[in-house]
C-alpha cells in the first residue's frame, strides 16, 4: 500500500466520522430542543395550575373578609341604635317629657339590648371597642340607677370614645372625631 492509498483511506475515514458527527450533532440538537419544549410546557402548566389555585384561595379570603366586615358594620349599627334609643329616653326623662314608668320600660328594653349587643361585640370587636363600650354602658347604668347625674357633655364624650374605637377598628379613619358644637 502506498502513501497515497493510506492517505485516501484516512481521508475517507475522517470524512465519514465528520459526517456522522454532523448527523449526531443535528439529532442531539433536535432532541434537546424537543426535550426543552416539553419541560417548558410542563412547567408552564404547573405554574398556571398554581396560579389558578392561588386565585381561588384569594377569592375565598376576600369573600370571608368582606362578610366579616359587613357583620361588624351590622353589629356596630345595632350598638349605635341601642345607645341612641337610651340616650333619647334619658334626655326626654331629664327634660320632664317622659314619665317615670315609661322611662323604666325603655330602660328595661335597653338593658336587654345591651346584653345582646355585648355578646355580639364580644364575638368580633377588639378589646379597644369592648373597653369603650364598657365605659359608656357603665356610665349609663350609673345614671339609670341614680348613682350619677345625667350630663350630656359626659355622655357625649363616652359615646364619641366608642364611635372612635369603632371607626379605628373598621378602618374608616384612624384620627378621632370630636364634637365641635356649642351644646
Amino acid at each position: 500500500m502506498s502513501w497515497e492509498d493510506a492517505l485516501k483511506i484516512f481521508a475517507t475515514g475522517l470524512v465519514s466520522i465528520g459526517g456522522g458527527s454532523v448527523v449526531v450533532l443535528g439529532l442531539s440538537t433536535w432532541f434537546g430542543k424537543l426535550w426543552a419544549d416539553k419541560m417548558l410546557a410542563k412547567q408552564t402548566n404547573k405554574l398556571a395550575a398554581q396560579l389558578e389555585s392561588t386565585k381561588r384561595e384569594l377569592d375565598v379570603v376576600m369573600q370571608t373578609t368582606l362578610r366579616f366586615q359587613n357583620e361588624k358594620m351590622v353589629i356596630y349599627r345595632a350598638v349605635i341604635d341601642s345607645v341612641a334609643r337610651l340616650l333619647a329616653s334619658l334626655d326626654s326623662h331629664e327634660s320632664g317629657r317622659l314619665v317615670a314608668n315609661e322611662a323604666g320600660a325603655r330602660f328595661d328594653e335597653f338593658n336587654e339590648q345591651r346584653m345582646r349587643v355585648y355578646g355580639y361585640l364580644a364575638m368580633l370587636a377588639p378589646q379597644s371597642v369592648m373597653d369603650a363600650q364598657d365605659e359608656l354602658m357603665d356610665h349609663l347604668l350609673e345614671i339609670s340607677h341614680g348613682e350619677a347625674t345625667y350630663e350630656w357633655a359626659n355622655v357625649r364624650e363616652k359615646a364619641l370614645g366608642l364611635l372612635n374605637a369603632v371607626r379605628d377598628d373598621i378602618g374608616i379613619d384612624k384620627s378621632s372625631i370630636s364634637y365641635n358644637g356649642r351644646r
